[in-house]
């Protein structure tokens, strides 16, 4: 049985509040960002508790019930279909088997590293255009481009 920790992933900066279901592994299943409406049933959405509240108006229901199917679906494909238990980590809890899941989580992360955006030279040709209004030269072809 593998552990899924929950907890408020939220910045001081965001406006909403965000929810992130992390593998015992390292492994991020989903972060889910819940507005003011939906946030009173997050948990719920996020698989710790087992029950929605009463006379919840389906404008909230709907999509927090769609996002708690969609999330054990995701908990399914990484863990095996029930081989995995959500635990919600409560703000200033320490947690060793979480705090180790973040770290392998960081590890992982520093490894890949961000992409480097590419542009191609078409691209980058309308880009300027865009910006500054005029047409900026086009580069020479790449068998002919004479580098330093």
């Amino acid at each position: 049985m593998k552990t899924i920790f929950v907890f408020n992933d939220s910045r001081h900066t965001d406006l909403a509040m965000h929810m992130t279901a992390l593998g015992e592994d390292g492994r991020r299943v989903a972060t889910i960002v819940f507005d003011r409406n939906t946030e009173p049933h997050r948990e719920f959405a996020m698989g710790c508790t087992h029950e929605l509240g009463a006379n919840v108006d389906p404008s909230i229901s709907i999509p927090v019930n769609d996002t708690r199917r969609d999330l054990f679906a995701s908990y399914d494909r990484m863990y095996g279909a029930g081989n995995w238990m959500p635990l919600l980590v409560q703000p200033g809890t320490d947690n060793a088997e979480w705090r180790h899941a973040l770290e392998l989580y960081r590890a992982h992360a520093e490894t890949r590293g961000a992409p480097e955006p590419r542009f191609s030279a078409t691209a980058l040709a309308r880009i300027f255009e865009a910006v500054l209004g005029a047409a900026a030269p086009t580069p020479a072809p790449a068998a002919d481009r004479v580098v330093h």
